[in-house]
C-alpha cells in the first residue's frame, strides 16, 4: 500500500492506493484542521508515503508530525525533467509546481488517448497546462473562482457575488459578478484549448480536476460539445504513479 497526501493552496487531499494502483480509501482535510486530524486506520497499512505540498512550510511541518506519529516513512514529490515517457519543458523543470506536475503524469498515463491534452485543475488557483507529442509545452496560472469572488467583494464597495447565480445576460450586480468570474475561467480554458488545437491540428482531450471541476464542467460540455473528462483525484494519482515508477 502506498500513501499519497496533496496538500494544496486550502485542503489537504490524500488516498492509500493498493499495489495495482486502486484507490482503496480517500479522505480530505482543511490545512487550517491538519493539527487535529485523527489518523485514519486505512494509513496504517502503508509503510510509504508520497507528499505533494504547495501550501508552505508550516502544512509541511504538520505532515510530517502526523506521518510519524504513524511511523510512515516520507517522500517528498518533486517535479522533474522526465517521468514515465513525459517530457517536462518548463524553462527550469525542478520549479513547476509538484501539483501541475503530477496532474500532468497522471494524464498523460491514464486520460490521454490522443496528441494533445489540456489538464485543468480548478482549485484556489486555476491551472490551464497543455502536453503535445509526450511533453509538457506549457500552462497558465489564473485566479481561482473563489479568489475572483473574494477580489471583487474585498475591492469594490457594492458587489457581493457570493450572492450571485449564472445568468447568460445578468440583471443584477451579483448575478454580474459570480457570472463574470466564472465566465473569465471559462474564456481562459477555451482560449487555451483553440490555441493548443491550432497548436497540433488535432482537437485535444480535455481533463479537469479541482475543487471546481464539478461547477465548470456542465459550461465546459456545452461550449466543446463534449464532456471534458473528470478525474477528481488526478494529483494524487500522479502521485502514485510517480512514486510507482521508482520501485
Amino acid at each position: 500500500m502506498l500513501l499519497a497526501i496533496d496538500s494544496g493552496n486550502t485542503r489537504t487531499k490524500w488516498a492509500v492506493f493498493a499495489d495495482d494502483g486502486l484507490i482503496q480509501d480517500v479522505g480530505v482535510c482543511l490545512n487550517a484542521e491538519l493539527a487535529e486530524f485523527a489518523i485514519p486506520a486505512s494509513w496504517q497499512s502503508s509503510k510509504r508515503a508520497i507528499v505533494a505540498n504547495v501550501a508552505g512550510e508550516g502544512v509541511s511541518a504538520s505532515i510530517t508530525a502526523l506521518l510519524k506519529k504513524a511511523e510512515i516513512d516520507v517522500v517528498w514529490a518533486r517535479a522533474e525533467a522526465e517521468t514515465l515517457g513525459l517530457k517536462n519543458n518548463y524553462q527550469a523543470p525542478e520549479t513547476l509546481g509538484v501539483d501541475r506536475w503530477a496532474a500532468l503524469v497522471a494524464s498523460f498515463k491514464r486520460y490521454l488517448n490522443q496528441p494533445a491534452c489540456l489538464v485543468v485543475n480548478a482549485g484556489t488557483a486555476l491551472t490551464i497546462d497543455a502536453i503535445y507529442q509526450n511533453a509538457f509545452i506549457g500552462g497558465l496560472i489564473v485566479p481561482g473562482f473563489s479568489m475572483m469572488q473574494n477580489a471583487l467583494l474585498q475591492n469594490t464597495a457594492a458587489v457581493n457575488p457570493h450572492n450571485g447565480q449564472v445568468k447568460t445576460f445578468p440583471l443584477s450586480t451579483a448575478d454580474a459578478s459570480y457570472s463574470g468570474a466564472l465566465t473569465a475561467i471559462v474564456g481562459a480554458i477555451v482560449m487555451q484549448a483553440d490555441k493548443l488545437e491550432s497548436h497540433c491540428q488535432d482537437v485535444p482531450t480535455v481533463v479537469i480536476t479541482g475543487g471546481d471541476a464539478a461547477l465548470l464542467m456542465p459550461i465546459l460540455t456545452q461550449v466543446f460539445g463534449a464532456k471534458p473528462v473528470l478525474a477528481e483525484h488526478l494529483v494524487l494519482e500522479g502521485l502514485y504513479l510517480m512514486e510507482a515508477a521508482k520501485q
